[in-house]
């Protein structure tokens, strides 16, 4: 008897870690970036795109108590740059 081979499929993982991954969404201002956090809600302001994924973890590990070791982040979405609020303002 011949044996058919199963062919295996794997499916892909965002972030393959021991812990909790959080989606963040990451947006360019004029005067820096805005990350948000929205499984929890949250919003945090940094100067640099260097700094946004590094603050995001802290942001998440104070706000849920999950050790900041055991947090990663997946940018879902970044947006370039953003009207600024006088701008948005301006429009009819």
């Amino acid at each position: 008897m011949r044996r058919t081979r199963t062919r295996r499929t794997t499916q892909l993982v965002k972030c393959p870690t021991v812990g909790q991954c959080f989606d963040i969404e990451v947006t360019r201002h004029a005067d820096g970036w805005t990350v948000r956090v929205p499984e929890i809600g949250g919003l945090v302001r940094v100067a640099s795109r260097a700094a946004a994924e590094l603050a995001a973890r802290k942001y998440i590990a104070a706000r849920t108590g999950i050790p900041i070791g055991y947090v990663t982040v997946f940018v879902t979405n970044e947006i370039a740059c953003a009207p600024s609020s006088r701008e948005a303002s301006r429009r009819p």
